[in-house]
């Protein structure tokens, strides 16, 4: 199991529930897919670089987790389909 991180941002119109039930999906997500969560960070809301989906502003999360590389593709085919992340990007860590 190799050390991967993931940071994802969250539309800024969800409500605080909506947003801790965000970040508890994608926790699930990994779960699910094997792997070992070991730390998530909330950054909170923050200014995009670029407007994405005509949106200025995201609620950042950042989680580290370890996962079998080959269980990736199932988490990302998770995420894609979620309408409340805005994007996201998983990093290995080395």
């Amino acid at each position: 199991m190799k050390n991967y991180e993931i940071m994802f941002i969250l539309s800024t119109q969800l409500t605080e529930e909506e947003k801790k039930a965000g970040v508890t999906l994608v926790e699930e997500t990994l779960t699910k897919a094997g792997a070992v969560e070991l730390k998530t960070e909330i950054w909170g809301d923050r200014k995009l670089a670029y407007p994405i989906k005509k949106k200025e502003n995201g609620y950042y999360v950042l989680t580290l987790f370890q996962i079998d590389g080959t269980k990736l593709p199932e988490v990302e085919a998770k995420l894609n389909i979620t309408e409340s992340i805005l994007k996201y990007m998983i990093v290995r860590n080395d």
